[in-house]
């Protein structure tokens, strides 16, 4: 038994109980607020907070159905990274009520967006790893969808890296283009700046932890990945709702779907995968029903050709930033796996001078990313836990890079020498993954055109 298997079972002894009591909300300062009230009982009381930016002429009323069931579910999202501290085996709901089948879609999620977490942790959760108790009775009156929405606008959130970029350049001419940021962050801001985005058109979230969590976690509690673009999907249509807005768009793309662990279903990007897009629509229109549509406008799209469209967008290029660990000083670290992914898949596409300058320097020289680009390239059992595409991408875009240093004569860079001494026979042709479309999306019809057109050159 792992030292955390045995620090999981104790503490859902010693704190068997976790409640979700209170999601109060109230408007300040054109700010639709909340403050949300968990607690482990007999550990401590958390108190996280939000604030969505909103016009002062909101035609939404604070009793309003829709919004309100919006607000809890958000907190429902939002009580993952209290509980997971404990994983207390009960999880009491005072601040709403649940039908069996949504209980049911929390704990799929739960289970599913935690997959790392258990993973890493070595934590062998079961089935009857939680059960949703509510205090009240289940009555779902919400299907009548009370406000009209501007169908001319779409909200777009944005991460600061290549996709959010990449979708706000496909949106434009198709749609009045608004911008959603959650604790925005410098590459964010210039990004937006960068797409032309007017201040008006720009809608900030403020999200606070409570402190009391974050001591904890230093405290040696359970910690680990939660499924934070599953926030972002609630977040974003509530901030949509509030604001009139008819469309949501994600950038999520298709390799999303592919686990991080080979033969499993651990997979560190579950909440952006196709699957849980798929039943968070589901879950919206049958239960909230706002009339928000929520999308991902990248799912029809490979990772390479992504790159290749984000390649012709140099405003972007010096500003862009998707490294979690230099977030904080807006810097690709080089020396991550997000930066080695990302150093790969632009590679084929923009010239070697441009991508040193970009990260400091050339990361395929640097004999300490061999054992990334082994997982990269799936010739390890996991993908590192980080947001990266799938292994036919790397291959793809790694083979294309051999083939354009052999073409020009030039040598080739240790990494790409490392790969071809690996001996991976399989040829993938990086042609066919730039002008391919999966069909498994949800994209409204009026957008599809924005897509497949980027498909042609």
């Amino acid at each position: 038994m792992s030292s955390r298997q045995k620090q999981y079972n104790e503490l859902r002894i010693k704190y068997p109980k976790f409640v979700y009591s209170g999601c109060d909300l109230y408007i300040h300062e054109e700010k639709l607020c909340i403050d949300y009230s968990f607690s482990t009982s007999g550990l401590a009381d958390f108190k996280p907070h939000w604030e969505i930016t909103m016009p002062s002429s909101c035609f939404v009323e604070l009793n309003d159905k829709q919004l309100n069931e919006l607000v809890f579910s958000l907190g429902m999202v939002e009580l993952i990274s209290y509980w997971k501290l404990t994983c207390s085996p009960d999880v009491f709901i005072d601040c709403g009520t649940l039908s069996t089948g949504q209980a049911d879609w929390w704990k799929k999620l739960y289970k599913k967006g935690l997959g790392e977490f258990f993973y890493t942790n070595g934590i062998n959760a079961d089935d009857n790893f939680m059960k949703i108790r509510c205090s009240g009775d289940f009555n779902n009156n919400l299907l009548k969808q009370p406000v009209v929405l501007a169908d001319s606008k779409t909200l777009i959130p944005i991460g600061g890296g290549k996709d959010s970029a990449v979708t706000l350049e496909l949106l434009k001419g198709y749609t009045d283009r608004y911008c959603y940021m959650i604790n925005p962050r410098k590459a964010m801001i210039d990004t937006v700046s960068a797409a032309g985005i007017s201040s008006e058109n720009i809608i900030h979230a403020k999200r606070t932890l409570d402190e009391n969590m974050l001591s904890l976690n230093k405290q040696g509690f359970l910690n680990g990945h939660t499924p934070f673009s599953a926030i972002v999907a609630f977040s974003s249509v509530l901030a949509a709702y509030v604001n009139a807005i008819k469309y949501v768009a994600l950038s999520n793309e298709s390799s999303a779907n592919e686990p991080t662990v080979q033969g499993s279903d651990v997979n560190h990007q579950y909440s952006k995968s196709f699957e849980f897009e798929t039943d968070f629509i589901n879950y919206e229109k049958q239960y909230i029903n706002t009339g928000v549509e929520y999308f991902s406008l990248l799912r029809p799209l490979t990772e390479v050709c992504i790159a290749k469209i984000f390649s012709k967008h140099d405003k972007y290029h010096s500003i862009f930033q998707s490294c979690n660990v230099g977030s904080f000083k807006n810097i690709w670290c080089a020396a991550c796996p997000k930066c080695l992914f990302v150093y790969i898949i632009l590679s084929p596409f923009l010239p070697e001078e441009k991508m040193i300058n970009i990260f400091s320097k050339n990361m395929l020289d640097d004999p300490e990313m061999i054992p990334i680009l082994e997982k990269l390239t799936g010739q390890q059992p996991e993908k590192p836990f980080e947001c990266v595409g799938s292994c036919d991408e790397v291959n793809a875009a790694l083979q294309e890079l051999i083939r354009q240093y052999e073409a020009n004569d030039t040598p080739t860079p240790l990494l790409l020498r490392h790969y071809q001494n690996a001996g991976i026979s399989k040829l993938y042709g990086i042609n066919i993954l730039c002008n391919s479309f999966d069909e498994n999306n949800h994209i409204p019809e009026q957008f599809i055109q924005s897509v497949k057109s980027r498909l042609i050159n």
